[in-house]
């Protein structure tokens, strides 16, 4: 590859801090190992005193061996390693860690477990909780964040406040560190020891950073340290790809780049080498409309080759299979099923079209498991309600649901492993409560409307004629969290009754919809067996450094992207980022996808298509008669 103007002035940069700017599909491994290879043959820097920094191990060896390629297949001793690998390195050098002693997700989780039974702090869905939990103590490490300071968006302050400090107090019990802790425990020690920051700054004195617009605070000023006194820091990655402000990953630290090192070189690696020109002047035109990021202008090499193909489509099945059927004509024509991607906003999205892409016999690979939405606990309670409709009175299910909503049933009350009602209601007479025995018949005559409804009406009135959506908005308010997830999940389950006869039937459907998962999982894995190649489904996280010829991302719906939960928490210009990286996975052909109706219900089109294509809007009010 012979590079351009940009890529030669960014590899030839010598001393001193550099940014380069590098869009999507600009090259930038190219830029990153020529540079290195630059500084040993043309400036005669010792290749053990160069340093390069990326965030996946795949990512750090892939560069590597381009680079052992490119010198004839000398070893040289240059350090390839993400962040972890090299603070670990330097933590063992000081404390002499082992790789025993990082936490297994397994043993994070125990201890995260044992955290909240200690706490007393009673959740519904605890891997769900947990999980969110591991994530927010991830980020109040990684952005350096007093914990006093910090809001949980899981639970109250006061609760996260007692799971952060029991987790890190067992870690520290049993002599372990999590990989946030690598980066906390490294920024300590070269703060505190200016002997041992003195010796790694003689050893590295060159550092390339790869993907810079994904690094957190901490890891950061960390970098900064090693960097001095000469700054020899060449920092390369894209502001408009940042896409991990859950991790602590922000724009912000890139933009302020040059302020902290007045003398930086800016490089704009400006030519794209991968996408056609019309999906890279439609990605411009969605990105543009971000404020917080640098102003650059991307040319694509390619030129002209196909337009952007945006679609309208009845309902999420009919989305499904409008897919499902372009992926079969651009098989025929020549293009292999692994060359084509279809992009979600989350992993819950890809089950409709992984089972219709099964029915019609096309392989597929996946990164993400598919979750089950009845493993949910709202699922859990509904189908609660359905059983003890159809007769089941066991004092496990009474007990889930007895005060969702809050009907202040006392758990004493459930004296027998089957509960009566006349026995519940004798409970509160002899206490002369003659209120509670009303409520108790109320709920009663509430299970037996519902034995006479078809699945779909029973789902309905759990939620809307007993009360079960108040109490979930109750239930968030108290907790301090946003019920809206937890509504999409029933509306989806709701959609599913559907076009069920009975409960029944219904209950029946559920009990083997783990099996279809499994079955789905299992087609996928035997996929995987025999290597056969397949359409690669995947979240737009997952897809970030990949690249296909054909790119679909279905339902570009509002609420759906942008997500509706970031932009209650002002994350609107992340979500854009996000949509940007999707639209830049595509090589020659992209397909962008909205719905009118999910779940029965009108769907606006997402607000970033009208920034995509500003004709789209104008042609949807003209319909409506606007």
């Amino acid at each position: 590859m012979e590079c351009n103007k940009e890529q030669k002035e960014a590899i030839m940069h010598r001393d001193g801090p550099a940014m380069v700017l590098a869009g999507p599909g600009a090259g930038k491994t190219y830029v990153i190992t020529n540079r290195v290879k630059a500084l040993i043959d043309e400036y005669g820097v010792k290749p053990e005193q160069i340093l390069v920094v990326t965030f996946s191990k795949a990512a750090a060896v892939e560069m590597k061996e381009r680079f052992e390629m490119m010198t004839g297949g000398r070893r040289l001793p240059v350090r390839f390693g993400t962040f972890h690998s090299v603070f670990f390195q330097i933590l063992r050098l000081a404390y002499h860690y082992e790789v025993k002693d990082i936490a297994t997700p397994a043993l994070k989780y125990r201890f995260l477990e044992e955290t909240l039974n200690e706490t007393g702090y009673e959740v519904d869905d605890k891997k769900e909780f947990l999980s969110d939990i591991e994530k927010e103590i991830s980020r109040v490490k990684g952005e350096g964040i007093e914990i006093d300071c910090y809001f949980s968006s899981a639970c109250s302050a006061e609760i996260f406040q007692k799971m952060y400090r029991g987790y890190q107090e067992k870690l520290q019990r049993h002599r372990c560190l999590d990989f946030d802790d690598m980066v906390v425990y490294t920024y300590q020690l070269l703060k505190e020891r200016e002997d041992i920051r003195r010796r790694w700054q003689a050893q590295f004195r060159y550092l390339l950073i790869d993907e810079f617009q994904d690094i957190n605070r901490l890891q950061y000023e960390t970098v900064c340290m090693l960097a001095e006194p000469e700054n020899n820091l060449f920092i390369v990655g894209d502001d408009d790809q940042s896409i991990y402000g859950f991790r602590g990953a922000k724009p912000g630290i890139m933009l302020s780049f040059p302020k902290r090192f007045p003398d930086t070189k800016q490089i704009v690696l400006g030519v794209n080498y991968r996408c056609s020109d019309e999906i890279m002047k439609a990605a411009e035109r969605l990105i543009g409309k971000n404020n917080e990021r640098y102003e650059k202008h991307i040319v694509a090499n390619k030129g002209k080759e196909q337009p952007v193909h945006m679609k309208k489509c009845e309902n999420l099945p009919d989305e499904a299979e409008k897919i499902v059927a372009q992926i079969q004509m651009y098989q025929k024509e020549g293009i292999a099923y692994q060359e084509m991607a279809v992009l979600f906003r989350t992993n819950m999205q890809m089950r409709l079209l992984a089972g219709k892409l099964m029915e019609h016999g096309v392989p597929f690979t996946m990164r993400e498991n598919l979750p089950n939405l009845f493993d949910t606990w709202m699922a859990k309670d509904i189908m609660c309600y359905l059983q003890l409709a159809l007769g089941n009175r066991s004092r496990e299910k009474f007990l889930k649901i007895a005060n969702r909503p809050v009907r202040y049933l006392s758990r004493t009350a459930f004296t027998e492993s089957e509960v009566s009602f006349d026995k519940l209601r004798a409970y509160y007479a002899v206490k002369n409560q003659e209120w509670m025995e009303e409520r108790i018949w109320n709920f009663e005559y509430d299970l037996k409307n519902l034995a006479s409804l078809s699945p779909y009406a029973a789902i309905h009135f759990i939620r809307k004629g007993i009360g079960y959506d108040e109490f979930l908005k109750t239930y968030a308010d108290e907790r301090n969290v946003n019920a809206d997830d937890w509504f999409d999940v029933l509306d989806e389950m709701q959609e599913m009754a559907r076009d069920k006869k009975s409960i029944p039937e219904f209950l029946s459907f559920v009990e083997n919809y783990g099996d279809t998962l499994e079955e789905i999982r299992q087609e996928h894995k035997k996929q995987q067996v025999k290597e056969e190649p397949g359409v690669s489904l995947m979240t737009m996280h997952a897809s970030k450094g990949l690249e296909f010829p054909v790119v679909f991302v279905p339902t570009l719906n509002e609420d759906i992207v942008p997500y509706r939960k970031a932009v209650q928490e002002g994350n609107l210009e992340e979500e854009r980022r996000m949509l940007y990286v999707a639209m830049t996975r595509a090589k020659t052909y992209l397909h962008l996808s909205f719905v009118k109706e999910r779940f029965h219900k009108e769907a606006e089109p997402s607000p970033f298509l009208y920034e995509i294509s500003p004709a789209l809007k104008n042609k949807i009010n003209k319909k409506r008669g606007r």
